[in-house]
């Protein structure tokens, strides 16, 4: 298991964003591992997953990417302080150009489980300008890290990759 993200030295980064809870349900995680087709019996089975050795059913890998979406509930969220909100990113605001996903990287320090209550933040790097085939390429990373809130130990990073090269 690689015990950290692999990140050029010259990356600078922003600040990390609000916190975002999730509370791990066994819905979710069924259908994700359906969906990527996986049909191992211990996402769907607390029976199969002690089998298995896991404290409870585990999560498919990737699945901390699209949990922010299907198990996280307001009454989860901590307080926000007035104006703490991130500003709404606008693609009809965004310079022409094309955009490419350039990969994602995950580093599992734990493997997440149902009822698991984790806390995600989410920081940006400053673009780095490199040479490209085609002109000057944006490779600008997004790094999402999941703790778990009750003992704020680090599970999951996650990594994005994002290549933008403007239009010439």
């Amino acid at each position: 298991m690689t015990e950290q993200l692999s990140l050029p030295d010259d990356v600078e980064w922003g600040e990390w964003g609000p916190p975002k809870r999730v509370r791990i349900d066994l819905a979710p995680v069924a259908v994700f591992a359906r969906a990527v087709k996986d049909d191992s019996v211990e996402y769907r089975s607390e029976r199969a997953a002690a089998a298995a050795r896991f404290s409870a059913v585990p999560v498919p890998p990737t699945f901390t990417f699209a949990v922010a979406d299907s198990c996280s509930f307001a009454d989860l969220q901590p307080e926000a302080p007035p104006g703490d909100r991130p500003p709404a990113f606008s693609f009809a605001d965004a310079p022409k150009g094309l955009y490419l996903h350039g990969g994602q990287e995950f580093v599992y320090h734990r493997w997440p489980v149902v009822g698991d209550v984790l806390e995600s933040r989410l920081r940006t790097s400053a673009p780095l300008v490199r040479s490209a085939r085609r002109g000057p390429m944006h490779v600008t990373y997004m790094q999402t890290q999941w703790r778990e809130v009750a003992t704020g130990d680090v599970v999951v990073d996650e990594l994005i990759t994002s290549l933008f090269f403007p239009e010439q």
